[in-house]
């Protein structure tokens, strides 16, 4: 064997050996891909977390593709830390307030998802609705929403208005629901309560390539049944931040308890150590000659009472002079 099959022989085993110590498994070189058992590892922060997960029954929704994305799941919340700490693909902020313009600039600020925010459609109706669509699109929303009120002419007004897809909710599948498809809607949101998987199913059936969302329900059977009967993507609610900021507070004192009797204490002691009252704290002590002593006597000598004030008009008021001329009376 020559110097330079040796050579090549013992370069390649040193790279083998760098490997091992690197991101690459033993025996594969940098530019080889490595086959993972479930895909890549999801990157999180070290700190930073998606704290509120989308349940994964959701994930079996088939979804519908908005300016390039994969929607499947949304956040139905107005938190703005419920936003930014969520995993779904897309935001639902609808509220029971009038829409303002100020609230879509404040959710925008946190989302990290596309953004569907409400312009209306009960209190809020007609022109005002389209400006506000138009306002909210100018900011950056990926939707509008518009509540069940809305009629067949409001979302065909709305829709004239914007570039973004408007979504129309229903509550239930009628001639209403059918006339705002026709006008414009690109999105159906179906809200029928214990009716959601039947409407779903009559919509789709009218309407077979029109995206639906609806809510998710209350456990993973109804979740089941919402995407059987056609939905597209489902709308999930969090837990309140008071209820996790609750359960956070049970496991942190848990936590104390379990330390306090891992050291043998039956119950937790606090050292309290006594705090000075400062009314009976003593006069700081002052250098001689900073602070000039008066006794009283002297000071209530040169004192000025009211008889010793001599006023410099001595009982006589200075005369004024009179604008504008002499006045006759």
């Amino acid at each position: 064997m020559d110097s330079q099959s040796i050579e090549k022989n013992h370069a390649s085993e040193q790279d083998t050996h760098l490997i091992g110590h690197g991101i690459f498994e033993v025996g594969h070189a940098p530019h080889e891909l490595v086959p993972a058992a479930d895909g890549p590892a999801p990157i999180e922060g070290r700190l930073r977390k998606a704290a509120l997960r989308v349940p994964e029954s959701y994930e079996q929704c088939n979804g519908f593709t908005l300016f390039g994305r994969r929607i499947r799941t949304l956040l139905y919340s107005t938190d703005v830390a419920a936003i930014r700490n969520s995993n779904a693909d897309a935001i639902f902020a609808v509220y029971p307030f009038t829409a303002q313009p100020a609230i879509t600039a404040a959710l925008l600020t946190v989302a990290e998802a596309p953004l569907f925010v409400g312009v209306g459609g009960g209190t809020t109706t007609g022109r005002r609705a389209a400006e506000l669509a138009a306002v909210s699109e100018m900011q950056g929303a990926a939707g509008v929403v518009l509540n069940s009120p809305a009629t067949p002419e409001m979302v065909g007004q709305v829709v004239s208005t914007v570039d973004i897809p408007v979504i129309a909710t229903i509550t239930r599948f009628d001639n209403d629901a059918a006339e705002k498809v026709q006008a414009g809607a690109r999105i159906i949101n179906v809200a029928a309560g214990r009716r959601t998987s039947e409407v779903i199913a009559e919509l789709r059936a009218a309407f077979p390539a029109l995206p639906i969302i609806a809510t998710g329900g209350r456990d993973d059977d109804a979740s089941a049944a919402t995407i059987a009967a056609g939905a597209n993507a489902l709308i999930w609610a969090p837990p309140s931040v008071v209820e996790l900021q609750r359960d956070m507070m049970v496991r942190y004192r848990e936590k104390a308890e379990a330390a306090a009797t891992a050291v043998g204490e039956e119950r937790p002691v606090a050292t309290v150590v006594p705090v000075p009252d400062i009314t009976d704290m003593p006069v700081a002590d002052v250098p001689n000659g900073v602070v000039e002593s008066v006794s009283p006597e002297v000071e209530a000598a040169e004192q000025i009472g009211d008889e010793d004030f001599v006023s410099p008009y001595r009982g006589r008021l200075p005369r004024m002079p009179l604008f504008g001329g002499r006045r006759t009376y």
